[in-house]
């Protein structure tokens, strides 16, 4: 895939017909009641990082990363054989707040992405865009005077890099891209305009940070699709990638219309209070806080300690920190939405001066969220199946890794993976013997499925649960298939 849209992939998994129940050729095995489905098994196997045991293209380590899925159901089996309640309530508002994303998801996708259609000709003619790579280099202006000086010298034949280094010292910065990669709507537009020619000076833009940057054209390289297929796959790209913009247009109007006349007062003085703490929380330079700051990815689900609230003693959680509405919020409140909800921050970069700003945002985008949740729920998206499924995925996971967890402890021995599978492949067989009856594999399905070799980590960005699916279970390096029955 040349690219990833806003929450496409997840969208491959969502845009299943309005079916009360799991629609039978979406299913690659039953594993008693629990269900693996054929995306289940693409994305498990693509969108994460599969062990060395297993990551080629080939029968043999297809047959691995089944029977690991299986296993894994297995062992969420077991678990609920010996535990009748397996949810504390950090993983219960872990899982909301999982199904409540795949809900807002799933709304967005079937009410704006699933209606777009891109005619022909509006391909076509962006086809020779699409095929373009430009090289370009920019110069960040504090503000606009500056940088109507700035065109002037470049109107009169003063080359870009003398100008930079003038103001900044040393050549000015390049940087090239494509019409598929992810950049400001500003840029994006300026940059692949029809009547753009090389030599061209573009802007002044002004940016998030306030300040005002010129792009110079430098070059740019076309890359002509020569086979059909190659051909098929740049329309294909093409048209999904219109068809995201025109519905995150739409939907971004649907929202603004939603949240219209609705208001947020800050009560400054708790706000700003409330504020430094949380400035210290997300600012610690411990690897572990660094992470969740920058969304970055995680093995596991990190269900007990997933989002910020505020426990100090400088505050009392009774505290009102703003009203929503009319409605007073007070920081426990807060707290408790953000279990469910950890912010996000619409600058994953930024100063400690900036960040009562943009905690405001993060607070207005939870909000907006919230809305758009209650939206959801109006709709029943929460009981359409594939989110009821998504959610289960992530609970079944939880299960078996807490089983797995306690089979772990047994031995002391278990230094390193190989080890590991050496433990595990016997208890695997074993349940595979023990659950056979209960297990259903639809063969003719699997057979069709093709896998590749590459290594790929699928995250969302903007989102409060960035990470698509959970990590590839690492539980079996077993590839016989000698249990269970199939069906079609």
């Amino acid at each position: 895939m040349r690219f990833t849209y806003f929450l496409f992939i997840l969208f491959l998994f969502l845009s299943c017909a309005k079916k009360p129940s799991i629609p039978e050729e979406v299913i690659l095995a039953r594993v008693g009641e629990k269900i693996i489905t054929i995306q289940d098994f693409i994305r498990r196997s693509e969108y994460t990082i599969r062990p060395d045991y297993c990551r080629q293209d080939n029968y043999i380590h297809k047959k691995i990363v089944l029977n690991s899925l299986i296993a894994e159901k297995l062992t969420s089996l077991e678990f609920e054989k010996q535990n009748s309640k397996f949810q504390s309530e950090d993983s219960e508002k872990y899982f909301k707040g999982r199904r409540e994303q795949a809900m807002r998801q799933m709304l967005y996708f079937d009410e704006y992405f699933s209606k777009v259609n891109i005619p022909p000709d509006k391909i076509q003619s962006n086809l020779k865009l699409a095929s373009r790579r430009v090289n370009l280099q920019f110069l960040n202006l504090p503000d606009e005077s500056i940088a109507k000086k700035v065109q002037e010298l470049d109107r009169q034949g003063v080359p870009f890099d003398s100008i930079h280094s003038v103001i900044w010292g040393g050549k000015a910065p390049n940087k090239e891209i494509g019409w598929f990669d992810r950049e400001q709507d500003y840029i994006h537009k300026a940059v692949f305009a029809t009547n753009v020619k090389k030599g061209d000076l573009l802007g002044p833009f002004l940016t998030d940070e306030n300040t005002h940057v010129l792009l110079k054209i430098n070059s740019w390289t076309e890359s002509v699709p020569l086979t059909s297929s190659d051909q098929n796959l740049l329309w294909k790209d093409i048209d999904e990638k219109l068809t995201e913009n025109k519905a995150k247009k739409e939907y971004l109007s649907w929202v603004e219309e939603l949240m219209s006349n609705k208001k947020i007062n800050f009560y400054s003085e708790i706000f700003y209070k409330y504020a430094e703490h949380a400035a210290d929380y997300f600012f610690k330079m411990d690897s572990a806080k660094k992470q969740m700051f920058n969304q970055v990815l995680w093995d596991d689900p990190e269900i007990d300690n997933n989002s910020f609230s505020y426990k100090e003693n400088k505050l009392s959680e009774d505290e009102i920190i703003f009203d929503y509405e009319g409605s007073p919020w007070s920081i426990k409140k807060l707290n408790q939405q953000l279990q469910s909800h950890p912010y996000v921050f619409r600058k994953r970069k930024m100063k400690r001066n900036e960040f009562p700003e943009q905690l405001r945002y993060a607070i207005a985008d939870l909000m907006r969220d919230m809305e758009i949740t209650k939206t959801s729920y109006n709709k029943g998206y929460n009981n359409r199946w594939n989110v009821k499924a998504y959610e289960e995925m992530w609970k079944d996971v939880h299960k078996s890794k807490t089983y797995l967890s306690s089979l772990r402890k047994e031995s002391k021995e278990i230094e390193n993976q190989d080890a590991w599978l050496h433990f595990m492949n016997p208890k695997i067989d074993s349940l595979q013997e023990r659950y056979s009856d209960k297990i259903q594999i639809n063969m003719d399905a699997f057979e069709k499925i093709k896998l590749t070799q590459t290594d790929m980590m699928v995250i969302q960005r903007g989102v409060p649960y960035p990470i698509i699916v959970p990590s590839f279970p690492i539980i079996t390096s077993d590839n016989k298939l000698n249990y269970g029955k199939t069906f079609n």
